[in-house]
């Protein structure tokens, strides 16, 4: 008995400061930004308790609030269904026997290391309408028609900076798709092939099967990323054409630091949390590991 509450005690000891350091960085700012989103504040004046007025102007009164869901939710959508299978295939490759795929794991793994601002600023320039190299090359392909104000039309924004996200950030799935690939073991490979599984089979039966745990961490990191977007688009669009593009982080921004609503913005800090557990929730159920896990 002694040694067990020895052993308990030393976990304890080790464990308590990182469990400290984790809610004063984590649990404290949820349970704050809650608390602030029944206020009516800004800054210099005294904080007003509104109770639920702030999620009831949300929902009843402010179409870029809708706007906003509409954009985090196709950039969430998009994102899924280009990156994963996209990584997924671009693993798939470059573990096989092909030559130069360290120097295509660095080719597609790089944006990812790149400041979104960098590569928004970098991309604003490829989407100019003048000097743009997308427009340029239409024009020099005799495709006039296709030419567009990427980043300033409603109907092209969002699917403009779509791109760019999955640009930067396919890279980084590919390598955790890489990682489990190669964590496989080559007899399960060599038993599959023996009973007459070869291409194709041994991908859909043995690789895909057992890459679900990275898959689902992937389909989460995505869905989260895409939830909280703000950045890039912030340095693409800064929300325009007349919000259009606006990102609900972008949009929490502009009403808690532009328009010194802090009340408000927390109400739409905690709409984005409770989104991020409903995803996870969602992925969580839809991608079931406990098949591998067992």
């Amino acid at each position: 008995m002694d040694k067990m509450l020895r052993k308990v005690s030393t976990i304890a000891f080790f464990i308590t400061p990182a469990l400290f350091l984790y809610s004063a960085i984590v649990f404290i700012p949820i349970i704050a930004s809650i608390y602030l989103s029944f206020f009516d504040w800004d800054v210099l004046n005294p904080m007003k308790f509104i109770g639920l007025d702030n999620y009831t102007r949300m929902f009843s009164d402010d179409d870029i609030f809708f706007i906003t869901i509409r954009n985090v939710l196709f950039l969430l959508v998009t994102s899924l269904v280009i990156q994963l299978p996209f990584g997924f295939f671009l693993a798939l490759i470059l573990t096989g026997n092909v030559r130069g795929k360290d120097f295509f794991k660095l080719v597609f793994i790089m944006p990812a290391f790149l400041s979104s601002v960098a590569v928004g600023m970098m991309w604003t320039f490829i989407y100019h309408p003048q000097i743009g190299i997308i427009n340029n090359l239409l024009d020099w392909l005799g495709l006039d028609s296709l030419k567009h104000l990427w980043l300033s039309e409603p109907k092209t924004v969002m699917w403009a900076v779509t791109a760019v996200v999955s640009w930067q950030f396919i890279g980084y799935t590919m390598i955790l798709f890489i990682a489990a690939i190669q964590n496989i073991s080559e007899e399960i490979y060599e038993a599959a092939r023996l009973e007459g599984a070869i291409g194709w089979k041994l991908v859909w039966h043995i690789t895909m099967p057992l890459l679900k745990p990275i898959i689902k961490v992937n389909a989460i990191l995505i869905s989260i990323g895409s939830l909280r977007f703000f950045d890039l688009v912030y340095v693409m669009t800064g929300g325009g054409p007349a919000n259009v593009s606006q990102t609900l982080v972008g949009y929490l921004q502009k009403r808690s630091f532009g328009q010194l609503e802090y009340g408000y913005g927390n109400s739409l800090a905690v709409i984005l949390l409770v989104m991020c557990l409903i995803v996870t929730f969602v992925i969580n159920k839809l991608i079931s590991t406990k098949d591998i896990e067992d």
